[in-house]
């Protein structure tokens, strides 16, 4: 059930017009609501200031269960992000060391040819890291167990 609440929200959220259409939805969703449960008491016959109290409870129950319902499924989606980002900072951080050790392997045994070629494919894979990743040089940061995480030391 959250993982389809957090798809929901990620499939809502990536643009405008769906976010509209899904206030106006929820809008009218409420609104039926409201109405069926003051139907309800009107048929079950209470007194009018009861009937406003009740009718009041199980509207805002509603609406804080739904509030309840999209929170969670924002969370969700945000752990998400942040376990999909922690994910490519690692790649980043793995590739930029194979790199490294690939240039220094090859520098000092090959000829000059070899040298130029394995030099030329890393310096490519490094300028395209570069231009995924421009933040080279700073820490990396990841949230783990709700604590960030620097060059792996929590802060």
């Amino acid at each position: 059930m959250r993982a389809l609440i957090t798809r929901a929200v990620a499939f809502i959220s990536r643009n405008r017009l769906g976010m509209w259409l899904t206030v106006f939805a929820a809008t009218l969703l409420f609104g039926l609501f409201e109405f069926a449960v003051s139907r309800w008491l009107i048929e079950i016959h209470i007194p009018p200031n009861l009937h406003c109290a009740v009718q009041a409870t199980i509207v805002a129950l509603g609406a804080g269960f739904a509030l309840w319902l999209i929170l969670h499924g924002i969370i969700d989606r945000r752990r998400l992000i942040e376990d999909e980002l922690c994910r490519v900072a690692e790649l980043n951080h793995t590739l930029r060391n194979a790199l490294e050790v690939i240039v220094l392997a090859h520098f000092n045994g090959a000829d000059y040819e070899h040298k130029a070629m394995v030099l030329e494919c890393t310096n490519k894979i490094d300028q395209k890291l570069k231009e995924l990743f421009p933040a080279i040089g700073k820490a990396r940061m990841c949230m783990k167990n709700g604590k960030w995480e620097i060059g792996g030391k929590e802060h």
